[in-house]
């Protein structure tokens, strides 16, 4: 077969989408000797920020639209082509188009964003929703919510699990887990407002004031959209000196911020998956999650649940966490195990199986 995959996300700074298209060509390059593949992107000659991704098998190829053509004009007739974004038309020369929903947070959570944004989303998601053949969703939550905002039919949507890339990690000596002897709580994530970094700031003023808490608040990731509030809260803390924002960060730093938290905390109010929670896990670190979207459905036993829009809560969840050390075990053991049912080779596998119409044995 000659199949397709859209990895124009990975070719900038890789966040959620640019990661999962990356692990699964790598994925699919592990237990697929026998199809072909064409790795569809864009950039222009001289764009020397913007690089291709390095083949992973000599069953694919890399097929760059230089020159704005067109995707019908660089890539030949295909059996499948698949994509994550919702801005390409469908190839005309594709048999089967194949569509990964990640979340439809336009309609969920539509407080986040303005309504120029949500009115061109909603427009390109009703577009490719009725091209594509098929629809692969990251979650139940997100299976349920193209049911219920765009009467999607049931039998056009296969939920598919993202893996987790990082090694998994014996139980930590809790004893060195500091960095400079620095101990600190961990959120990773995009600085927007489904995130609610708010109510995270809100959380750790009140740990601070109640129980003189030493730690820091490290907050990683880029700035998204309508982040005005957000630093307003952190600007407006008695604590600010204690909250590090620490931008974009790269796989090895962030992996070291894991490693070394006491606890990652991620109250988002909605998510489509929510990769950081897998990652918290892979790397032994106690989680405290929302209980809400698909947090608590990926989570499952394995982190402490809360409601992310009580901040009270969201503090208690915190503390428990740090100062129960049974409970901090028992939910490193947890997510331990729950991560171990998150793979990429899993998520390729499934993948495979949707665009042949069989069942691969790997």
């Amino acid at each position: 077969m000659r199949i397709g995959i859209d990895i124009r996300s990975t070719l900038k700074k890789q966040t959620g989408i640019g990661k999962y298209t990356l692990n699964l060509i790598n994925a699919l390059a592990e237990i697929d000797k026998v199809n072909n593949y064409y790795l569809y992107s864009r950039k222009k000659i001289l764009d020397f920020k913007r690089r291709l991704p390095k083949l992973p098998a000599g069953n694919f190829k890399h097929k760059v639209d230089y020159f704005k053509k067109g995707i019908g004009k660089v890539l030949q007739e295909l059996d499948v082509f698949h994509t994550s974004s919702y801005d390409l038309m469908r190839p005309e020369k594709a048999r089967k188009f194949i569509v990964t929903v990640h979340d439809v947070i336009i309609k969920a959570y539509p407080h986040g964003h303005d309504e120029k944004t949500i009115k061109e989303a909603d427009e390109q998601l009703k577009r490719v929703l009725s091209e594509a053949d098929l629809l692969l969703a990251d979650s139940y939550n997100t299976k349920s919510d193209l049911v219920k905002f765009y009467k999607i039919e049931d039998a056009k949507i296969r939920v598919i699990y993202p893996g987790i890339a990082v090694q998994l990690r014996k139980l930590p000596n809790w004893a060195t887990c500091e960095v400079g002897q620095v101990k600190y709580i961990l959120f990773v994530g995009t600085i927007e407002p489904r995130k609610n970094i708010q109510g995270l700031i809100k959380a750790f003023n009140l740990l601070k004031k109640e129980h003189g808490m030493a730690h820091k608040l490290i907050i990683a990731g880029m700035k998204g959209w309508m982040y005005e509030d957000i630093f307003k809260e952190y600007e407006n803390s008695e604590f600010k000196n204690d909250i590090i924002f620490k931008g974009y960060v790269g796989d090895k730093e962030l992996a070291k911020l894991y490693q070394n938290a006491s606890v990652f905390v991620y109250p988002s109010f909605y998510e489509g998956f929510g990769f950081p929670i897998l990652e918290a896990f892979g790397y032994s670190v106690p989680v405290v999650t929302s209980r809400t979207s698909s947090c608590g459905e990926i989570a499952g036993d394995g982190a402490l649940l809360i409601n992310p829009e009580n901040y009270k809560e969201i503090g208690e969840g915190i503390f428990k966490v740090i100062n129960n050390e049974s409970l901090r075990h028992e939910l490193i053991a947890k997510g331990l195990n729950r991560a171990k049912e998150f793979t990429w080779r899993k998520t390729a596998r499934e993948f495979l199986d949707c665009i042949t119409n069989k069942k691969t044995v790997v």
